[in-house]
This record gives C-alpha cells, sequence and structure tokens, in this order.
C-alpha cells in the first residue's frame, strides 16, 4: 500500500500510520500564470510547477482528509467534488460535516481498492484534478504516468500554518487570490490570543500534559518530541509535553511508561480514531490498559473533543478553535472565562456560513462538559 503522510493519522478510525520524512509548504509566490489555450502553471508545495484546468469542473482528493478545508473555501459546501477515499468520507458521516455540506458523503470512492489507490478507476470520473498528500511520490507518479494533473499539498508542520498554507493553493488552483483573507486572519488571531495569555503565566503554573493518539492491538501511542501535530499545540498553549525521550511524532510507549511519566493532564486525540475515550481511561474499562494510578486519571484530568468539521489536533479550519479549548483544560484559571460554546458558533458562521446549534457545539466538547 503506498506511504501515508502525516494526516492518514488521523483519518483511518481505530488506527495510526507512520508520518513521512519531511516536506515542509512552499513559502514562494504561488500565483497562477497563464500557460497556454485553456490552462494555467502554479507552484504546489513539492516545489513543483503544475499545469492545470483554468476552467475546473471535477476535483477528485486521493488520501489527505482535504474535504474540511475545501468545504470552508466554498463557504460551506463543495462544489466539483466528484471523489474521495471511502475510509475518510466514512469518517465525515460522523462529522458536522454531513449537516453543513450533505453532497460530501455522496462522491465517488470506488477508485480505492481494498485501501489502495486504482488510477484507472480514477480515470472513468474523468476529474480534471487530483489533490493529493505531498509527501507521497509514488502517487505523484502514478498520476503523471496516467496523464492526470495533481496538485500536492503538504501536511507537515504547525497545524495553524499548514492549513492555512492549503487554503492559498485553493486560491491559486481557483485563480481566486485573497479569498480567504478574513478566514484566515479570523484563525491567526484566535491562536495569538491564546498565546499571549499562555504567556503571562508563573513558570510555576506550567503543566506537564501527555497526548494519546491512538490504543490499538494493545499498542499505546503518544505524542513524542519529535515536532507532530501535539506538539505545535502544547507550545502554542504553553504546556510541557510529558512524554520525555519519546522518540517519534507517533511514538509507541507502554504503560508502565506512562505511569513513570504521571503527567498532569492526559488528551485524547479526537473521537473515534483514538480507539479510546476520555470516559473509558476515567473509568479504567479499556480491554488491556489500566493507568487507573495516574495523577491525572485520579484528579478526573483527562479530556477530549469530539469530531467537528474534522480532527481538531490536525491541520483544518476547525484548528483555531483548539487553542481556547486547550487553554481550558490545561489552565482553567487564565482561560475560564472564555465562552466556547459561543466562540465555536460564531467561528462557524464566519467560516462556514453555517448556524451552528448549541447541541451540536456542545458535542463537539463532550469530552470537557461530560467531566464537569
Amino acid at each position: 500500500m503506498a506511504k501515508s503522510g502525516q494526516l492518514r493519522v488521523l483519518a483511518l478510525a481505530g488506527a495510526l500510520a507512520v508520518a513521512l520524512a519531511g516536506c515542509s509548504a512552499n513559502t514562494t509566490d504561488t500565483a497562477a500564470r497563464t500557460e497556454g489555450p485553456g490552462t494555467i502553471t502554479i507552484v504546489d508545495h513539492t516545489g513543483n510547477e503544475v499545469t492545470i484546468p483554468a476552467d475546473i469542473q471535477r476535483v477528485a482528493i486521493d488520501e489527505i482528509p482535504l474535504a474540511s478545508t475545501y468545504v470552508a473555501y466554498n463557504e460551506g459546501s463543495a462544489p466539483h467534488l466528484v471523489g474521495m477515499s471511502d475510509s475518510v468520507v466514512r469518517s465525515l458521516e460522523n462529522t458536522v460535516v454531513a449537516d453543513i455540506a450533505p453532497e460530501v458523503l455522496e462522491v465517488d470512492t470506488s477508485y480505492y481498492k481494498n485501501g489502495d489507490l486504482n488510477v484507472e478507476s480514477l480515470l472513468t470520473l474523468d476529474p480534471d484534478v487530483v489533490f493529493y498528500n505531498a509527501n507521497n511520490t509514488e502517487h505523484a507518479a502514478m498520476f503523471a504516468a496516467a496523464g492526470i494533473p495533481a496538485v500536492g499539498f503538504s501536511t507537515n508542520g504547525d497545524p495553524i500554518v499548514v492549513y492555512q498554507d492549503w487554503l492559498r493553493l485553493l486560491e491559486d488552483v481557483f485563480q481566486e487570490p485573497d479569498k480567504m483573507d478574513a478566514v484566515i486572519d479570523r484563525g491567526t488571531a484566535m491562536v495569538a490570543e491564546t498565546r499571549a495569555r499562555a504567556a503571562g503565566l508563573d513558570a510555576g503554573d506550567k503543566q506537564s500534559v501527555l497526548i494519546i493518539y491512538n490504543y490499538s492491538a494493545g499498542v499505546l501511542r503518544v505524542a513524542g518530541e519529535t515536532p507532530f501535530f501535539g506538539y505545535y499545540w502544547l507550545e502554542t498553549v504553553g504546556a510541557d509535553n510529558a512524554a520525555v525521550g519519546a522518540q517519534g511524532g507517533l511514538a509507541a510507549v507502554t504503560a508502565e511508561q506512562v505511569l513513570a511519566w504521571d503527567p498532569d493532564v492526559v488528551l485524547i486525540g479526537g473521537s473515534g480514531p483514538a480507539g479510546i475515550t476520555s470516559e473509558q481511561l476515567l473509568s479504567n474499562s479499556v480491554d488491556g490498559l489500566d493507568l487507573s494510578a495516574l495523577r491525572a486519571v485520579r484528579e478526573g484530568k483527562v479530556y477530549s473533543n469530539d469530531l467537528g468539521m474534522w480532527s481538531w489536533f490536525t491541520p483544518n479550519p476547525d484548528a483555531p478553535l483548539i487553542a481556547n479549548w486547550l487553554g481550558q483544560v490545561i489552565y482553567p484559571a487564565a482561560f475560564g472565562d472564555v465562552d466556547l460554546v459561543e466562540q465555536t458558533q460564531d467561528y462557524y458562521q464566519q467560516a462556514y456560513g453555517f448556524e451552528l446549534g448549541e447541541e451540536q457545539a456542545l458535542a463537539m466538547y463532550q469530552g470537557f462538559f461530560s467531566n464537569e
């Protein structure tokens, strides 16, 4: 099966994949230029020039869970989208995407056979362009051989920077410069506010936090010391990573090692993909995993969130919302005045043009509010 990028870690429910070698987003001027009749040329996140149709009517997405960003770019809809991988579509069934843009769930998934890309099947969809994980050179070669214009989206780095780079690249693809300025500025401001509050904390108040990404088949994976999505969020909120010495962004560790770290707070990386819930950890009902002796468990400081548009630890337009949520669960005294539900409803109105109900917003924070 083809290599998967960092985002596939949280895209496949109940399983995690190994992170690929780094490929940072292109930060140079990527403005499109006219190449010939009916085409333009852009620079994607591989750093390569890509010639694509000027009038795109059929879009396929390969592997990378770009759907929520695509919906945000299109202000709450998914025009021209004809295909995605089945695993991503199935994951989206349990998100608010089903309410905002239900057409996403109706796209073709037949070009994946047993999880593997089938280019011949993809060609039957007659896509004008395919969006793929820029790290996946194998798939890139397959698209090139089939003559399918393909635009690579980087998955590595700070989630806030990555999803904003995705939006900018979509601006280039669809020739709509500066379209996402307001949404990007809003997200940047939300994260900056969190950083400012965290900077005002006393050194003695700093908390050690363990992020559990997944527990599956008896293997526990946590956010290690290698920069990965959780690494950047802990840095944003001014917390220490409890997993000292754990190598890799997704480090496989034993329960004994977690007990030795004894973090102040435990975060679980989103509903579904983690394989466990905060309630299960707090009630010591996870088969084969006993962390009941942890201080965080004894004190009830184990939290998770449900899926909004996508898992909030990963790059997607919901990413700014996790900043103040992290602040409240890790440093409640400093962030207690933030109305998470109101903030989420307001953000969804701006980013997606969607009036999010109070119950929908509360459900996203189920691992937090249910422990109050």
